[in-house]
């Protein structure tokens, strides 16, 4: 009975300092609690194409070896997209990822002497890519050119300017903050304009878009030159 006792006391005393734990771990703001079940989850936006990087600190003091427990699409593990160099994560979403899927990664910090795990889970949830759309009107000669064009995507707000290496007719400007391209052209015939957005990440989407400048409607010959014919 003593020696049943005993290990119902032991049982109790773990029991005891487990709970002490979690409600250390509540009041405490920030704090992360080693076993990854209860790890904090960091949601991270990304498109095709991206890459991330993340350098995590530790506690002054000790030091710490940062791995990657596990990786993959929702689920799954063995993913290969997430690297640590150096104490550095870096995740590099290829160009072929399907928006609407998320991949997880989790992070482990440990120290030793006495041996520490800290696990941190990062869900990267995959966007689609930036997209940019417009159109011009043709016009006459002599006439304005005002397109705005919209856009969708990650990365907001856009910076816009002429496509590098392409040259846009003469009278046009593009304005770097809503990509408004206006201006009075010079000359006739099609026109084409390049113009590109890029994200505050980096990320280029390029909008073409042509239009004719037509010649001003007018007649090029006078009535008097008209022919008459006797029909009576």
């Amino acid at each position: 009975m003593i020696h049943n006792n005993s290990k119902k006391s032991k049982t109790a005393v773990i029991m005891m300092v487990a709970i002490a734990a979690m409600v250390m771990a509540a009041m405490i703001p920030g704090l992360i609690v080693a076993d990854e079940s209860h790890a904090a989850t960091t949601e991270i936006d990304i498109v095709p194409g991206m890459k991330y990087t993340f350098k995590p600190t530790y506690t002054e003091g000790l030091t710490v070896t940062t791995t990657i427990l596990k990786q993959g699409l929702g689920t799954e593990t063995g993913g290969t997209w997430g690297t640590v160099t150096s104490g550095t994560l870096t995740v590099n979403v290829p160009s072929s990822a399907t928006p609407g899927t998320t991949y997880n990664l989790t992070l482990r910090g440990t120290s030793s002497n006495p041996t520490q795990t800290l696990d941190t889970v990062i869900s990267f949830k995959i966007l689609g890519n930036m997209t940019v759309s417009g159109s011009q009107a043709n016009i006459v000669a002599g006439g304005s050119v005002s397109m705005t064009p919209t856009f969708d995507g990650f990365g907001t707000p856009f910076s816009w300017a002429k496509t590098e290496g392409k040259t846009n007719p003469a009278g046009l400007t593009v304005n770097a903050s809503t990509g408004k391209v206006t201006g009075t052209p010079a000359g006739l015939g099609l026109q084409t304009v390049y113009i590109t957005a890029t994200s505050i990440h980096g990320e280029t989407a390029d909008l073409v878009f042509t239009f004719t400048i037509v010649p001003a409607l007018g007649m090029t010959n006078d009535p008097s030159t008209g022919v008459l014919f006797w029909t009576g």
